[in-house]
Order: C-alpha cells, then sequence, then structure tokens
C-alpha cells in the first residue's frame, strides 16, 4: 500500500473521493506509523492533485490537511 500511496493522484476523481483514498492509504503508509505529519500530508496530496486546483491551491501554503481537503473542495464545487 505505501507504493500505491506515493503514485496516487487524482485523475478522474472528485476532491472528496480523492481525500478518501489518500486517507485510507495514508494509514498503511510506514512515514506516518509514528504519527501523521500534517505538513507532509498536504504536500502529498496538493502533488496529487489536478494542475488547475494544484495551481489554485499551493500558493496558499496550507499546512491542515482537513482544511485543503475543505478549500480544494470549494475551489471544486465553484468550477463546476
Amino acid at each position: 500500500y505505501g507504493e500505491e500511496f506515493l503514485k496516487l493522484t487524482q485523475g478522474g476523481l472528485n476532491v472528496e473521493a480523492y481525500a478518501k483514498k489518500f486517507g485510507s492509504l495514508s494509514r498503511f503508509y510506514c512515514f506516518f506509523r509514528d504519527g501523521i505529519d500534517e505538513t507532509y500530508m498536504c504536500r502529498r496530496f496538493q502533488g496529487g492533485l489536478r494542475y488547475e486546483l494544484q495551481d489554485a491551491m499551493v500558493p496558499l501554503g496550507i499546512r491542515q490537511f482537513q482544511v485543503l481537503v475543505e478549500k480544494c473542495q470549494e475551489i471544486e464545487d465553484m468550477r463546476s
């Protein structure tokens, strides 16, 4: 699961589905066994977003995972 986590991208998933899959796979990633590093989680999540969402989110510098997911969902909703 660790490799799948590292290769995960949003692709055709909406933000909610991507966040759920990301969260479930992150539990198996050895880096998080001693506790979740939210900054790393945010960077990994952003790195897998579709370009238009990455472009909007990265400059905001959000380092709280739940806040990041909520903002991504807001932007996705505005653009659909």
